[in-house]
């Protein structure tokens, strides 16, 4: 009885089976009930049109066909599969796997199946082991759906025809492929083409698993290197998007994820269309930059002050427009409106990262609006009366702002931009009573962060101000200090800035125009190490070098000349020359990236 029912239960399976694929057109079902061949039970052909014409091209799919008496209800289901039967079908170059759950007395059913292609059989039989089976997924068979049961059918037998010839040859990922030497020209993968349109395909591939082929350069093979599940697919549309009549925004893209479709608009907005009924949603997510934000803010709230979009040529009402607290938003985007402002009064150019603001960047935010734009007094905490002048970086989000903070009678203080004139004054040491003040710059104070890490930086003020600075004996070594810094920060910039470099030039003649300049050969080396940054130095400059060397001048310049001659044997014996702490002292110039010296005379 038990054999009986057996049998039945295979015929039946195989019957729902056929009958569902009887509603493919392009599908053609040879399919053996209760077949003796090993692993598998027939074949299904693939036509490339209704007709069935054998001039219109056929391909095979083998099938092997299950069936169960156990109820079976949910989306995906598993199944024990012989491991000798997943070796037959991957010697055979795949197959699908239909499991079919069948209730004998109603005929009731529910079709389950897996594409077994060469890539999944080479996974599963590696991990098998010494195990005797495996547990195979398998997901609900789309029966009611005569496109989506072709399409199962053409997209395995096109795949099955790429990975059949990679049957017992090993397959590795993408990065071991290119970790191995191989440069792969292009990465492809194939979709069947039945009912699909350019407008539909993302909506296919965003909720399919899609193999992913790799073609090695100058082979005309395709390697299968991943399989892809619910790949998220973007295009864009370069038409533009109004609203009553004003264009915000030249293109959009389309965005396809797990089997729907986006709009997306700007930076941080989705808009989701419902064609039938000609209506859409729109969800904004602030996103990017800060100047992104406002620019997507004030589209928002054009929206929702007009009920209404147009994308390309389509107009669109908004859905629930009455649900939109507009008050809201265009109160978010008068006070980002201001932040803006704020932030270029004091002359940051790079953009604020909107993404990851925390609360006290929030607050940070809103203090400097206020003392900004609204002059209002802010306080510092562990500040002290003395503290009349507070300089240097404020860091807000992914700025680093320069600040110039003087304080008032309240205890408070006034923000300004740290790079703008200001009145400094230098003391000599011996004027304790401060009498003698020296007109300087207070660019003299900067070191190499200011110019690696300032988001505020300018540099047209920073010359302006230098140069209508007149050097005096007090001044000249922090003005010597500051260039070194100068060329210490452009050695460490990883896009190198002509502007600082540019800088560094000026502020060097600057210097070596000075009344105090003592004639030293320091300036000439400094010259020279900034031409070196820029170009090959030419023949008169290299003689100057050679007769500093000539000269009596001593160790340290001597082996800074060497450097900038690139002879670094001899820079090193000069090197050896100064004293252990000289040394270290000197291995932190600028001039030092010129060659490799090293302290070997460290007692």
């Amino acid at each position: 009885m038990a054999t009986l029912n057996t049998k039945r239960i295979e015929e039946s399976a195989t019957h729902a089976l056929k009958g569902a694929l009887l509603r493919c057109p392009t599908l053609s079902a040879y399919i053996s009930e209760n077949d003796k061949t090993p692993s598998w039970d027939g074949q299904v052909f693939v036509y490339g049109s209704a007709e069935q014409k054998k001039s219109d091209g056929i391909l095979v799919v083998p099938v092997q066909v299950k069936g169960t008496s156990k109820h079976l209800s949910a989306k995906s289901v598993s199944y024990s599969c012989e491991i000798s039967d997943l070796r037959n079908y991957y010697q055979n170059g795949g197959c699908i796997l239909f499991l079919v759950s069948v209730d004998l007395e109603s005929q009731f059913h529910k079709i389950y199946y897996s594409s077994l292609q060469v890539y999944d059989l080479k996974k599963e039989l590696d991990a098998a082991g010494k195990q005797q089976s495996r547990s195979i997924q398998l997901q609900e068979f789309p029966e009611d759906s005569p496109n989506e049961m072709a399409n199962i059918f053409a997209s395995f037998a096109q795949d099955r025809s790429k990975q059949t010839s990679f049957v017992n040859k090993e397959l590795l990922p993408l990065d071991d492929l290119v970790q191995k030497g191989v440069k792969v020209e292009r990465l492809s993968f194939t979709v069947p083409g039945i009912g699909f349109t350019p407008y539909n395909i993302g909506k296919y591939v965003s909720s399919h698993e899609v193999y992913l082929y790799a073609k090695p350069e100058g082979l005309d093979i395709e390697i299968p290197v991943d399989k892809v599940k619910n790949m998220m697919m973007s295009r864009p549309i370069f038409q533009p998007v109004y609203v009553a009549g004003h264009k915000h925004y030249d293109s959009y893209s389309v965005l396809h994820r797990n089997g729907d479709t986006l709009i997306k608009i700007g930076n941080g907005i989705s808009v989701r269309l419902f064609e039938a009924e000609k209506r859409i949603t729109l969800h904004f997510k602030p996103a990017g930059t800060l100047s992104d934000f406002i620019r997507d803010a004030s589209f928002m709230v054009d929206v929702f002050q007009h009920k209404e979009i147009e994308i390309g040529t389509a107009k669109f009402p908004l859905n629930e427009p009455d649900k939109i607290n507009i008050d809201q938003y265009t109160s978010s985007l008068a006070y980002y409106k201001d932040v803006k402002k704020m932030l270029d009064i004091l002359g940051v150019t790079e953009e604020l990262l909107c993404i990851g603001l925390t609360e006290q960047d929030e607050t940070n935010l809103r203090n400097f609006v206020l003392a900004v734009l609204y002059h209002r007094e802010i306080g510092f905490p562990q500040t002290k009366e003395t503290d009349t002048v507070i300089h240097g970086p404020f860091k807000i989000a992914n700025l680093s702002i320069w600040i110039w903070a003087r304080r008032q009678e309240s205890g408070k203080y006034i923000i300004e931009n740290y790079f703008a004139p200001h009145s400094v004054a230098a003391f000599a040491p011996d004027d304790t009573k401060c009498e003698h003040p020296n007109p300087t710059s207070h660019f003299l104070m900067m070191d190499k962060t200011a110019f690696t890490n300032s988001s505020n930086i300018d540099y047209q003020c920073i010359e302006n101000d230098l140069l209508a600075t007149k050097l005096t004996p007090l001044l000249i070594n922090p003005a010597t200090l500051l260039l070194l810094e100068m060329l210490k920060a452009y050695d460490e910039q990883p896009d190198k800035l002509t502007k600082l470099l540019h800088l560094a030039e000026k502020t060097c003649t600057w210097i070596e125009k000075s009344d105090v300049e003592d004639g030293s050969y320091t300036m000439v080396l400094n010259r020279m190490q900034i031409a070196k940054r820029q170009r090959k130095l030419n023949v008169s400059e290299m003689l100057e070098l050679a007769q500093i060397i000539e000269s009596e001048s001593t160790a340290d310049i001597r082996c800074g000349a060497y450097l900038l001659l690139d002879d670094g044997e001899s820079a090193q014996k000069c090197f050896n020359e100064m004293p252990t702490e000289q040394q270290k002292e000197f291995l932190k110039f600028p001039i030092c990236r010129f060659g490799n010296l090293e302290v070997v005379n460290d007692a």
